[in-house]
């Protein structure tokens, strides 16, 4: 039986700020993994055995700093793309509803549940299986990034998921948050269940589980809310009157009333991301965008009434795309 192959390209969520520590997090592991990796397997595998976390250390009190050290070490090329893939899409948005400080806190110590979580399954395994699983080396920032997982699933449960699929044909396909991450962390669930019968896959699949539900809990105890920035509210221009000039144009707007928001769509091209503003007033919405000569101006009134909050903004080829909750 074929098997589906999932890998998540980017999220139509973009965020206001640049995510400078994402970038970091994202350079130190690629640069660290790539110190060892250029220098052979066997400085890999000493690297891997003297800054991984080997549970049965760390029990003990020895070697703590491993906790730390072991979050920027990988196991092999498919170990640190994986990770870093995830970490690309997803904790841009996480460093944007936080800022920058504390994303950085937020990500070490989703790390740290991780592991410790990880080692706590262990004990679990302990009166059956004996010690072996403490010994073996635990590495990869997978737990750190499942925690950035867990807060991107609450945070943006809607959010758009470009995802690349691999089966019998290659496809490209858009996938909710919710429905991603929700299966993921089942897969995930799944597979921990599975490794307390002491059958080892290689993955510290409970390291997962507790970096999401860590990352879950933390947004959730701390309160933090999304960001939705794609829109230009600040930058306002006024537009010269419809009659002054015909190159003042109405867009083609398509609207879409569903169960619990409404999906907007307009054909501006001509203008860039930046240019274009968005106002929404109970029940009416104004679009307008200016670049050079080409000026765009309309005003839709919608059926029902909508919460003042553009989400899931996206433009692409001259095609601008969001949508408003409805309000209850």
């Amino acid at each position: 039986m074929k098997r589906k192959i999932l890998f998540p390209i980017h999220d139509e969520n973009r965020p206001e700020r640049k995510p400078y520590v994402n970038y970091g997090l994202l350079l130190i592991n690629i640069v660290v993994f790539s110190f060892f990796f250029l220098q052979g397997t066997r400085t890999l595998t000493w690297g891997i055995i003297y800054f991984g976390v080997i549970p049965s250390y760390i029990v003990n009190g020895e070697r703590l700093w491993t906790l730390l050290t072991s979050m920027f070490m990988h196991a092999d090329i498919m170990h640190l793309l994986g990770n870093m893939l995830y970490l690309w899409v997803f904790g841009d948005n996480i460093e944007d509803a936080l800022g920058h400080i504390k994303y950085l806190v937020f990500y070490l110590l989703g790390g740290l549940a991780a592991t410790f979580i990880h080692i706590a399954s262990l004990f679990v395994t302990l009166p059956s299986f004996g010690t072996v699983g403490f010994d073996i080396p635990s590495v990869g920032a997978s737990g750190a990034i499942s925690a950035v997982l867990g807060a991107y699933l609450l945070l943006y449960p809607r959010a758009k998921i470009r995802t690349l699929i691999f089966f019998i044909f290659i496809n490209i396909i858009t996938v909710p948050a919710f429905y991603y991450l929700g299966f993921w962390f089942i897969y995930q669930f799944m597979m921990g269940v599975f490794s307390l019968t002491g059958l080892s896959s290689g993955v510290a699949f409970w390291a997962h589980i507790g970096g999401f539900a860590a990352g879950l809990l933390a947004v959730k105890a701390l309160g933090v809310k999304p960001r939705f920035t794609r829109v230009t509210v600040a930058r306002r221009r006024p537009l010269r009157p419809l009659v002054v000039s015909p190159r003042v144009k109405r867009p083609f707007v398509d609207v879409r009333v569903e169960k619990d928001k409404v999906k907007i769509l307009a054909e501006m091209p001509g203008v860039e991301q930046e240019d274009i503003e968005i106002n929404v007033s109970g029940s009416e919405v104004v679009i307008s965008a200016e670049h050079g000569e080409t000026r765009f101006y309309e005003r839709i009134l919608l059926p029902v009434l909508v919460v003042i909050q553009v989400q899931d903004f996206y433009y692409r080829n001259g095609v601008l795309s969001f949508s408003l909750h409805r309000r209850k």
